[in-house]
Protein backbone atom coordinates (compact mmCIF):
# COMPACT_ATOMS: atom_id res chain seq x y z
CA UNK A 1 0.00 0.00 0.00
CA UNK A 2 2.72 2.26 1.09
CA UNK A 3 4.83 1.73 -1.50
CA UNK A 4 2.18 1.91 -4.38
CA UNK A 5 1.41 5.51 -2.70
CA UNK A 6 4.76 6.47 -3.18
CA UNK A 7 5.08 5.08 -6.48
CA UNK A 8 1.55 7.78 -7.36
CA UNK A 9 3.46 10.78 -5.70
CA UNK A 10 6.29 10.91 -7.74
CA UNK A 11 4.98 10.13 -10.89
CA UNK A 12 1.98 13.11 -9.51
CA UNK A 13 5.31 15.21 -8.37
CA UNK A 14 6.65 14.94 -12.24
CA UNK A 15 3.56 16.32 -13.63
CA UNK A 16 1.76 18.44 -11.44
CA UNK A 17 5.12 20.31 -9.98
CA UNK A 18 5.47 22.15 -13.47
CA UNK A 19 1.60 22.90 -13.82
CA UNK A 20 1.73 24.04 -9.86
CA UNK A 21 5.08 26.29 -10.80
CA UNK A 22 3.01 27.59 -14.10
CA UNK A 23 -0.24 28.18 -12.17
CA UNK A 24 2.38 30.09 -9.05
CA UNK A 25 3.44 32.60 -11.83
CA UNK A 26 -0.02 33.28 -12.97
CA UNK A 27 -1.49 33.58 -9.97
CA UNK A 28 1.76 35.81 -8.43
CA UNK A 29 1.33 37.83 -11.45
CA UNK A 30 -2.40 38.64 -10.46
CA UNK A 31 -0.62 39.62 -7.33
CA UNK A 32 1.83 42.19 -8.52
CA UNK A 33 -0.71 43.30 -10.78
CA UNK A 34 -3.52 43.93 -7.85
CA UNK A 35 -0.42 45.21 -5.80
CA UNK A 36 0.62 47.83 -8.89
CA UNK A 37 -3.04 48.93 -8.97
CA UNK A 38 -3.29 49.03 -4.89
CA UNK A 39 -0.88 51.83 -5.04
CA UNK A 40 -3.10 53.91 -7.14
CA UNK A 41 -6.42 54.56 -5.51
CA UNK A 42 -10.06 52.41 -4.71
CA UNK A 43 -11.56 53.66 -7.85
CA UNK A 44 -8.67 51.91 -9.70
CA UNK A 45 -9.01 48.75 -7.75
CA UNK A 46 -12.42 48.46 -8.10
CA UNK A 47 -13.01 49.04 -11.78
CA UNK A 48 -10.13 46.50 -12.75
CA UNK A 49 -11.56 44.09 -10.53
CA UNK A 50 -14.82 44.15 -11.86
CA UNK A 51 -13.36 43.77 -15.11
CA UNK A 52 -11.18 40.69 -14.27
CA UNK A 53 -14.23 38.92 -12.52
CA UNK A 54 -15.89 39.10 -16.56
CA UNK A 55 -12.68 38.29 -18.02
CA UNK A 56 -12.61 35.73 -15.42
CA UNK A 57 -16.64 33.86 -16.81
CA UNK A 58 -15.11 34.09 -19.91
CA UNK A 59 -11.52 32.21 -19.41
CA UNK A 60 -13.53 29.63 -17.58
CA UNK A 61 -16.29 29.01 -20.43
CA UNK A 62 -12.94 28.90 -22.63
CA UNK A 63 -11.68 25.87 -20.71
CA UNK A 64 -14.22 24.09 -20.90
CA UNK A 65 -15.01 24.37 -24.63
CA UNK A 66 -11.64 21.86 -24.45
CA UNK A 67 -12.26 19.61 -21.61
CA UNK A 68 -14.90 17.14 -22.76
CA UNK A 69 -12.31 16.47 -25.45
CA UNK A 70 -9.45 17.11 -22.92
CA UNK A 71 -10.29 13.53 -21.03
CA UNK A 72 -11.03 12.04 -23.89
CA UNK A 73 -7.29 12.66 -25.56
CA UNK A 74 -5.98 11.58 -21.61
CA UNK A 75 -7.78 8.49 -21.89
CA UNK A 76 -6.35 7.55 -25.61
CA UNK A 77 -2.98 8.83 -24.55
CA UNK A 78 -3.08 6.14 -21.64
CA UNK A 79 -4.45 3.38 -24.51
CA UNK A 80 -1.01 5.21 -27.03
CA UNK A 81 -4.01 5.54 -29.77
CA UNK A 82 -2.47 8.30 -31.57
CA UNK A 83 -4.74 8.77 -34.15
CA UNK A 84 -7.85 9.53 -31.93
CA UNK A 85 -5.68 11.70 -29.82
CA UNK A 86 -5.01 14.05 -32.68
CA UNK A 87 -8.75 13.91 -33.02
CA UNK A 88 -9.40 15.34 -29.92
CA UNK A 89 -6.46 17.67 -30.09
CA UNK A 90 -7.83 19.04 -33.71
CA UNK A 91 -11.37 18.86 -32.09
CA UNK A 92 -10.35 21.11 -29.31
CA UNK A 93 -8.97 24.03 -31.88
CA UNK A 94 -12.51 24.24 -33.49
CA UNK A 95 -14.46 24.55 -30.18
CA UNK A 96 -12.37 27.01 -28.45
CA UNK A 97 -12.15 29.66 -31.70
CA UNK A 98 -15.59 29.54 -32.12
CA UNK A 99 -16.01 30.09 -28.92
CA UNK A 100 -13.68 33.08 -28.85
CA UNK A 101 -14.99 34.71 -31.47
CA UNK A 102 -18.91 34.60 -30.28
CA UNK A 103 -17.63 35.46 -26.96
CA UNK A 104 -15.49 38.63 -28.39
CA UNK A 105 -18.92 39.45 -30.20
CA UNK A 106 -21.05 39.61 -26.74
CA UNK A 107 -18.58 41.32 -24.63
CA UNK A 108 -17.69 43.98 -27.09
CA UNK A 109 -21.49 44.70 -27.68
CA UNK A 110 -22.73 44.36 -23.47
CA UNK A 111 -19.76 44.26 -21.86
CA UNK A 112 -20.21 47.85 -20.55
CA UNK A 113 -24.04 46.60 -19.62
CA UNK A 114 -22.44 44.26 -17.73
CA UNK A 115 -20.04 46.44 -15.77
CA UNK A 116 -22.41 48.54 -15.03
CA UNK A 117 -24.37 46.13 -12.41
CA UNK A 118 -21.34 46.44 -10.13
CA UNK A 119 -20.12 49.37 -10.11
CA UNK A 120 -20.99 52.68 -8.46
CA UNK A 121 -19.57 55.68 -10.60
CA UNK A 122 -18.39 56.28 -14.14
CA UNK A 123 -14.73 56.66 -13.41
CA UNK A 124 -15.05 52.61 -12.28
CA UNK A 125 -17.40 51.88 -15.24
CA UNK A 126 -15.03 53.78 -17.73
CA UNK A 127 -11.34 51.41 -15.93
CA UNK A 128 -13.47 48.27 -15.98
CA UNK A 129 -14.38 48.80 -20.09
CA UNK A 130 -11.49 49.88 -21.06
CA UNK A 131 -9.63 47.35 -19.30
CA UNK A 132 -12.27 44.47 -20.60
CA UNK A 133 -12.21 45.75 -24.32
CA UNK A 134 -8.37 45.77 -24.43
CA UNK A 135 -8.15 41.86 -23.16
CA UNK A 136 -11.18 40.77 -25.30
CA UNK A 137 -9.49 41.41 -28.22
CA UNK A 138 -6.80 38.53 -27.32
CA UNK A 139 -9.38 35.82 -27.38
CA UNK A 140 -8.40 34.02 -30.62
CA UNK A 141 -4.51 33.65 -29.39
CA UNK A 142 -6.36 33.16 -26.03
CA UNK A 143 -8.30 30.15 -27.39
CA UNK A 144 -4.80 28.93 -29.13
CA UNK A 145 -2.96 29.25 -25.84
CA UNK A 146 -5.38 26.72 -23.87
CA UNK A 147 -5.82 24.46 -26.55
CA UNK A 148 -1.97 24.14 -26.99
CA UNK A 149 -1.04 24.11 -23.43
CA UNK A 150 -3.68 21.57 -22.06
CA UNK A 151 -2.63 19.09 -24.62
CA UNK A 152 0.91 19.20 -24.22
CA UNK A 153 -0.44 18.86 -20.37
CA UNK A 154 -2.42 15.87 -21.13
CA UNK A 155 0.69 14.41 -23.24
CA UNK A 156 2.73 14.44 -20.01
CA UNK A 157 4.94 17.26 -20.94
CA UNK A 158 3.97 19.82 -18.57
CA UNK A 159 7.48 21.68 -18.58
CA UNK A 160 6.75 23.24 -21.96
CA UNK A 161 3.88 25.46 -20.65
CA UNK A 162 5.49 26.11 -17.51
CA UNK A 163 8.48 27.69 -19.22
CA UNK A 164 6.10 29.63 -21.91
CA UNK A 165 3.60 30.99 -18.94
CA UNK A 166 7.28 32.29 -17.12
CA UNK A 167 8.44 33.98 -19.81
CA UNK A 168 4.85 35.43 -20.72
CA UNK A 169 4.56 36.72 -17.47
CA UNK A 170 7.31 38.86 -17.80
CA UNK A 171 6.55 40.65 -20.26
CA UNK A 172 3.38 40.63 -18.77
CA UNK A 173 5.29 42.26 -15.48
CA UNK A 174 7.03 45.02 -17.44
CA UNK A 175 4.27 46.55 -19.93
CA UNK A 176 2.06 46.63 -16.86
CA UNK A 177 4.99 48.89 -15.04
CA UNK A 178 5.54 50.93 -18.06
CA UNK A 179 2.10 51.57 -18.66
CA UNK A 180 0.13 51.51 -15.23
CA UNK A 181 2.89 54.39 -13.83
CA UNK A 182 3.80 55.97 -16.98
CA UNK A 183 7.52 55.39 -16.99
CA UNK A 184 9.91 56.76 -19.71
CA UNK A 185 8.27 57.54 -23.20
CA UNK A 186 5.09 55.38 -22.12
CA UNK A 187 1.41 56.91 -21.30
CA UNK A 188 0.34 56.43 -17.54
CA UNK A 189 -2.81 54.72 -17.87
CA UNK A 190 -3.44 53.35 -14.53
CA UNK A 191 -5.60 50.27 -14.23
CA UNK A 192 -6.09 49.97 -18.21
CA UNK A 193 -2.02 49.86 -18.40
CA UNK A 194 -2.47 46.49 -16.54
CA UNK A 195 -4.82 45.23 -19.66
CA UNK A 196 -2.16 46.13 -22.10
CA UNK A 197 0.28 43.70 -20.28
CA UNK A 198 -2.15 41.14 -19.96
CA UNK A 199 -2.58 41.48 -23.74
CA UNK A 200 1.02 41.50 -24.58
CA UNK A 201 1.31 38.54 -22.66
CA UNK A 202 -0.96 36.37 -24.46
CA UNK A 203 0.12 37.53 -27.65
CA UNK A 204 3.46 35.95 -26.56
CA UNK A 205 2.53 33.08 -25.08
CA UNK A 206 0.60 31.95 -27.79
CA UNK A 207 3.46 32.70 -30.05
CA UNK A 208 6.11 30.85 -28.12
CA UNK A 209 4.09 27.48 -28.10
CA UNK A 210 3.06 27.28 -31.83
CA UNK A 211 6.82 27.56 -32.41
CA UNK A 212 7.68 24.82 -29.94
CA UNK A 213 5.40 23.03 -31.16
CA UNK A 214 6.13 23.18 -35.05
CA UNK A 215 10.07 22.70 -34.21
CA UNK A 216 9.30 19.77 -31.83
CA UNK A 217 6.73 18.36 -34.55
CA UNK A 218 4.57 17.09 -31.66
CA UNK A 219 3.29 13.93 -33.04
CA UNK A 220 -0.51 15.01 -31.72
CA UNK A 221 0.04 17.99 -34.28
CA UNK A 222 0.78 15.61 -37.20
CA UNK A 223 -1.53 15.97 -40.33
CA UNK A 224 -3.76 18.60 -38.15
CA UNK A 225 -6.07 19.49 -41.22
CA UNK A 226 -6.77 15.88 -42.21
CA UNK A 227 -7.63 14.74 -38.15
CA UNK A 228 -10.47 17.41 -38.62
CA UNK A 229 -11.90 14.10 -40.10
CA UNK A 230 -14.11 12.74 -36.94
CA UNK A 231 -16.05 9.65 -36.89
CA UNK A 232 -19.58 10.41 -36.50
CA UNK A 233 -20.11 7.74 -32.74
CA UNK A 234 -16.54 9.67 -31.44
CA UNK A 235 -17.67 13.45 -32.32
CA UNK A 236 -21.33 12.76 -30.70
CA UNK A 237 -19.11 11.07 -27.38
CA UNK A 238 -16.89 13.84 -27.12
CA UNK A 239 -20.22 16.61 -27.16
CA UNK A 240 -21.95 14.51 -25.11
CA UNK A 241 -19.51 14.61 -22.54
CA UNK A 242 -18.65 17.99 -23.07
CA UNK A 243 -22.09 19.85 -22.61
CA UNK A 244 -21.79 18.98 -19.20
CA UNK A 245 -18.31 20.17 -18.72
CA UNK A 246 -19.04 23.35 -20.27
CA UNK A 247 -22.03 24.13 -18.52
CA UNK A 248 -20.33 23.18 -15.37
CA UNK A 249 -17.15 25.84 -16.22
CA UNK A 250 -19.93 28.69 -17.12
CA UNK A 251 -22.23 28.07 -14.53
CA UNK A 252 -19.55 27.73 -12.06
CA UNK A 253 -17.77 30.97 -12.87
CA UNK A 254 -21.06 32.54 -13.37
CA UNK A 255 -22.23 31.91 -9.72
CA UNK A 256 -19.14 33.24 -8.27
CA UNK A 257 -19.72 35.93 -10.38
CA UNK A 258 -23.03 36.49 -9.01
CA UNK A 259 -21.54 36.03 -5.50
CA UNK A 260 -19.94 39.05 -6.13
CA UNK A 261 -22.59 41.12 -7.05
CA UNK A 262 -24.47 40.35 -4.11
CA UNK A 263 -21.40 40.90 -1.88
CA UNK A 264 -21.14 44.19 -3.49
CA UNK A 265 -24.61 44.83 -2.77
CA UNK A 266 -24.40 44.04 0.81
CA UNK A 267 -21.13 46.26 1.18
CA UNK A 268 -19.90 48.62 -1.47
CA UNK A 269 -16.25 48.27 -0.31
CA UNK A 270 -16.77 44.62 -1.25
CA UNK A 271 -14.98 45.00 -4.93
CA UNK A 272 -12.10 46.90 -3.08
CA UNK A 273 -11.99 43.80 -0.29
CA UNK A 274 -12.38 40.96 -2.79
CA UNK A 275 -9.25 42.34 -5.18
CA UNK A 276 -7.19 41.59 -2.52
CA UNK A 277 -8.78 38.47 -0.49
CA UNK A 278 -9.42 36.63 -3.84
CA UNK A 279 -5.73 36.97 -4.85
CA UNK A 280 -3.70 36.05 -2.04
CA UNK A 281 -6.57 32.97 -2.03
CA UNK A 282 -5.50 31.54 -5.42
CA UNK A 283 -1.90 32.14 -5.12
CA UNK A 284 -2.00 29.14 -2.62
CA UNK A 285 -5.04 27.56 -3.97
CA UNK A 286 -3.39 26.98 -7.03
CA UNK A 287 -0.65 24.83 -5.76
CA UNK A 288 -4.18 22.34 -5.51
CA UNK A 289 -4.90 23.16 -8.71
CA UNK A 290 -1.89 22.36 -10.23
CA UNK A 291 -1.90 18.81 -7.93
CA UNK A 292 -5.79 18.54 -9.13
CA UNK A 293 -4.75 18.83 -12.86
CA UNK A 294 -1.98 16.39 -12.11
CA UNK A 295 -4.60 13.99 -10.57
CA UNK A 296 -6.90 14.24 -13.40
CA UNK A 297 -3.90 12.82 -16.10
CA UNK A 298 -2.98 10.26 -13.98
CA UNK A 299 -6.35 9.12 -12.94
CA UNK A 300 -7.73 9.57 -16.55
CA UNK A 301 -4.64 7.64 -17.85
CA UNK A 302 -5.56 4.97 -15.74
CA UNK A 303 -9.55 4.13 -16.33
CA UNK A 304 -8.95 4.82 -19.90
CA UNK A 305 -6.57 1.24 -20.19
CA UNK A 306 -9.49 -0.36 -17.38
CA UNK A 307 -7.39 -0.07 -14.49
CA UNK A 308 -10.33 0.95 -12.16
CA UNK A 309 -8.92 -0.78 -9.01
CA UNK A 310 -5.53 1.18 -9.52
CA UNK A 311 -7.75 4.61 -10.40
CA UNK A 312 -9.60 4.10 -6.97
CA UNK A 313 -6.74 3.40 -4.88
CA UNK A 314 -4.77 6.86 -7.10
CA UNK A 315 -7.90 8.65 -5.84
CA UNK A 316 -7.26 7.71 -2.27
CA UNK A 317 -3.57 8.73 -2.47
CA UNK A 318 -4.83 12.11 -3.99
CA UNK A 319 -6.88 13.31 -0.53
CA UNK A 320 -4.59 12.55 1.68
CA UNK A 321 -1.92 14.28 -0.64
CA UNK A 322 -4.75 17.21 -0.57
CA UNK A 323 -5.41 17.22 3.27
CA UNK A 324 -1.45 17.27 3.96
CA UNK A 325 -0.49 19.95 1.61
CA UNK A 326 -3.88 22.34 2.45
CA UNK A 327 -3.01 22.00 6.22
CA UNK A 328 0.77 23.77 5.73
CA UNK A 329 -0.86 26.12 2.99
CA UNK A 330 -3.97 27.34 5.01
CA UNK A 331 -1.60 27.62 8.27
CA UNK A 332 0.37 29.83 6.08
CA UNK A 333 -2.20 32.06 5.02
CA UNK A 334 -3.50 32.56 8.31
CA UNK A 335 -0.18 33.50 9.75
CA UNK A 336 0.57 36.20 7.22
CA UNK A 337 -2.54 37.30 6.44
CA UNK A 338 -1.91 41.14 7.82
CA UNK A 339 1.44 41.46 6.85
CA UNK A 340 0.34 40.49 3.57
CA UNK A 341 -2.32 43.41 3.74
CA UNK A 342 -0.28 46.00 4.62
CA UNK A 343 1.39 45.88 1.01
CA UNK A 344 -1.82 48.07 -0.17
CA UNK A 345 -0.94 51.11 0.73
CA UNK A 346 -3.66 52.77 -1.19
CA UNK A 347 -6.81 51.26 0.32
CA UNK A 348 -8.75 52.54 3.11
CA UNK A 349 -7.85 51.08 6.77
CA UNK A 350 -11.42 49.90 6.92
CA UNK A 351 -11.05 47.76 3.60
CA UNK A 352 -7.78 46.10 5.10
CA UNK A 353 -8.95 45.18 7.86
CA UNK A 354 -11.50 43.70 6.72
CA UNK A 355 -9.25 42.19 3.78
CA UNK A 356 -6.93 40.51 6.74
CA UNK A 357 -10.85 39.16 8.62
CA UNK A 358 -11.10 37.36 5.58
CA UNK A 359 -7.85 36.36 4.81
CA UNK A 360 -7.67 34.48 8.31
CA UNK A 361 -10.57 32.47 7.47
CA UNK A 362 -9.71 31.90 3.53
CA UNK A 363 -7.02 30.18 5.67
CA UNK A 364 -8.68 27.74 7.70
CA UNK A 365 -11.17 27.17 4.68
CA UNK A 366 -8.65 26.09 2.18
CA UNK A 367 -9.16 22.72 3.21
CA UNK A 368 -12.22 22.30 2.54
CA UNK A 369 -11.99 24.03 -0.98
CA UNK A 370 -8.57 22.21 -1.48
CA UNK A 371 -11.03 18.94 -0.83
CA UNK A 372 -13.59 19.54 -3.07
CA UNK A 373 -11.53 20.67 -6.36
CA UNK A 374 -9.36 17.17 -5.68
CA UNK A 375 -12.67 15.36 -6.06
CA UNK A 376 -13.81 17.76 -8.90
CA UNK A 377 -10.84 16.92 -10.98
CA UNK A 378 -11.08 13.34 -9.84
CA UNK A 379 -14.93 13.29 -10.52
CA UNK A 380 -14.02 14.48 -14.51
CA UNK A 381 -11.28 12.32 -14.99
CA UNK A 382 -13.45 9.32 -14.03
CA UNK A 383 -15.22 10.23 -17.61
CA UNK A 384 -19.02 10.76 -15.81
CA UNK A 385 -19.01 14.50 -16.63
CA UNK A 386 -22.69 14.93 -15.59
CA UNK A 387 -21.86 14.48 -11.89
CA UNK A 388 -19.18 16.83 -12.55
CA UNK A 389 -22.05 19.17 -13.47
CA UNK A 390 -24.26 18.09 -10.62
CA UNK A 391 -21.30 18.12 -8.19
CA UNK A 392 -19.94 21.52 -9.20
CA UNK A 393 -22.19 24.07 -10.36
CA UNK A 394 -25.32 22.57 -9.28
CA UNK A 395 -24.88 22.83 -5.60
CA UNK A 396 -23.83 26.65 -6.52
CA UNK A 397 -27.08 27.79 -8.26
CA UNK A 398 -29.05 25.31 -5.63
CA UNK A 399 -27.45 25.88 -2.61
CA UNK A 400 -25.05 28.73 -2.13
CA UNK A 401 -26.57 31.33 -4.10
CA UNK A 402 -30.28 31.13 -2.39
CA UNK A 403 -28.37 30.87 0.65
CA UNK A 404 -26.64 34.64 -0.03
CA UNK A 405 -29.88 35.90 -1.46
CA UNK A 406 -31.42 35.10 1.82
CA UNK A 407 -29.22 36.32 3.81
CA UNK A 408 -28.55 39.93 1.91
CA UNK A 409 -32.26 40.44 1.29
CA UNK A 410 -33.44 39.56 5.19
CA UNK A 411 -30.96 40.16 7.25
CA UNK A 412 -28.82 43.28 8.16
CA UNK A 413 -25.51 41.02 8.10
CA UNK A 414 -22.38 42.49 7.70
CA UNK A 415 -19.92 41.53 4.67
CA UNK A 416 -17.47 39.81 6.88
CA UNK A 417 -20.39 37.53 8.18
CA UNK A 418 -22.00 36.86 4.87
CA UNK A 419 -18.64 36.12 3.37
CA UNK A 420 -18.06 33.40 6.03
CA UNK A 421 -20.90 31.84 5.63
CA UNK A 422 -21.74 31.72 2.08
CA UNK A 423 -18.35 29.70 1.76
CA UNK A 424 -18.74 27.77 4.81
CA UNK A 425 -21.93 25.75 3.66
CA UNK A 426 -19.37 23.90 0.79
CA UNK A 427 -18.43 21.62 3.73
CA UNK A 428 -21.92 20.19 2.43
CA UNK A 429 -20.32 19.55 -1.11
CA UNK A 430 -17.16 17.84 0.02
CA UNK A 431 -19.25 15.44 2.08
CA UNK A 432 -21.56 14.43 -1.02
CA UNK A 433 -18.22 14.45 -3.29
CA UNK A 434 -16.90 11.46 -0.82
CA UNK A 435 -20.16 10.05 -0.64
CA UNK A 436 -20.06 9.77 -4.87
CA UNK A 437 -16.34 8.66 -4.69
CA UNK A 438 -16.53 5.99 -2.15
CA UNK A 439 -19.65 4.56 -3.97
CA UNK A 440 -17.05 3.48 -6.48
CA UNK A 441 -19.43 4.32 -9.52
CA UNK A 442 -17.80 7.89 -10.85
CA UNK A 443 -15.40 6.23 -13.53
CA UNK A 444 -16.31 5.04 -16.57
CA UNK A 445 -13.84 4.07 -19.72
CA UNK A 446 -14.89 6.57 -23.07
CA UNK A 447 -12.73 4.88 -25.33
CA UNK A 448 -12.69 1.23 -25.27
CA UNK A 449 -15.24 0.94 -28.77
CA UNK A 450 -14.68 3.18 -31.86
CA UNK A 451 -15.26 1.37 -34.93
CA UNK A 452 -16.86 4.41 -36.62
CA UNK A 453 -18.04 5.84 -39.32
CA UNK A 454 -16.26 9.28 -40.40
CA UNK A 455 -17.23 12.50 -41.04
CA UNK A 456 -15.76 15.98 -42.07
Amino acid sequence: MKKQMFAFIKRLILIAFPIVLQQLFLNFASLLDTLMVGQLDEISISGVYVATQIVFVFNMMMFGTVEGAGVFFSQYFGTKDEEHMRKCYALKYVLSISFAIVGMVVLFTFGRDIASLFVSTEAELDIAVSYLNIVISSSIPFAITVTLSSTLRESHKTFTPMIITFIGIMFNLLFNYLFIYGIGPFPQLGGVGAAIGTFINRIVEMTLLVLIVLIKKEKFNKNLFHSFKIEKDLLKKIIKKSIPLFLNETLWSLSQFTLVYFFSKADPLATTVLPIVTTIFNLLFVVMLGVGQGVSILVANSVGESKFDTAQKEAYYSLIITVIVNLVLGAVLFICSDLIVSLYSGVGLQAREIASYLIKFDGIYLIVSGINLTLFFLLRAGGKTEIVFLFDSCFCWLISIPFAIILVNFTNMDFKTLYVLVYSIEIIKAIVGMILLLSKKWYKNLVVDSNIESVN
